[in-house]
């Protein structure tokens, strides 16, 4: 009698990937961990995702819906900016996904970016094409800032580091004008 295929393979290989990918990032996310740790076998795993890189991708993919559903509980360009920096210090691993070049080589469309340059337009006034130097500002400061932390590049400064970011993200959004020439 042949096999019946496995209704939840994918969403078990998923959480597999994920789980490995939040403990050692990219190093610890081979096929053959994603198996074992999914309680299935490789063959199988390849069955569902042809290579690592599609395996990734749909990572990917699972993140970002996560971190949208984050934002559409947001009220305010200044709370879509301290959500993500919780996000990412939160999760760095899922983070430094987020932030990698499988974003850029994967051609996912960017939805989370969009939907940001959309209600700042919403929220500030003025068009998207005027609002996306402010939110690539303010990406900027955010991954920085991010960065800092997680890479605990001034360990000692953690608090001040949080702090600056604060007033930054108030001062970006308040000069908010000087932006929409940048286009």
């Amino acid at each position: 009698m042949p096999r019946r295929p496995d209704p939840e393979l994918e969403t078990r290989v998923l959480k597999a990937a994920q789980k490995l990918w939040a403990k050692g990032g990219e190093r610890s996310l081979t096929m053959r961990a994603v198996a074992r740790a999914a309680g299935t076998n490789t063959p199988a795993v390849y069955r569902r995702f042809k290579n690592r890189r599609d395996l990734l991708r749909a990572l990917l993919q699972k993140t970002q819906a996560e971190v949208s559903v984050l934002l559409q509980g947001c009220n305010s360009l200044q709370e879509i900016c301290h959500c993500i920096f919780d996000y990412a210090l939160s999760h760095p691993r899922e983070y430094e996904l987020l932030a990698s070049k499988i974003v850029v080589t994967s051609h996912l469309p960017r939805h989370n970016f969009g939907y940001i340059v959309k209600k700042a337009a919403e929220w500030l006034g003025g068009s998207e094409e005027e609002r996306r130097p402010l939110v690539i500002a303010l990406w900027s400061l955010i991954h920085g800032s991010a960065m800092l932390l997680i890479a605990e590049v001034l360990p000692e400064h953690a608090t001040t580091v949080r702090a600056a970011f604060t007033a930054a993200v108030e001062e970006l959004v308040r000069n908010r004008r000087r932006f929409a020439k940048l286009r």
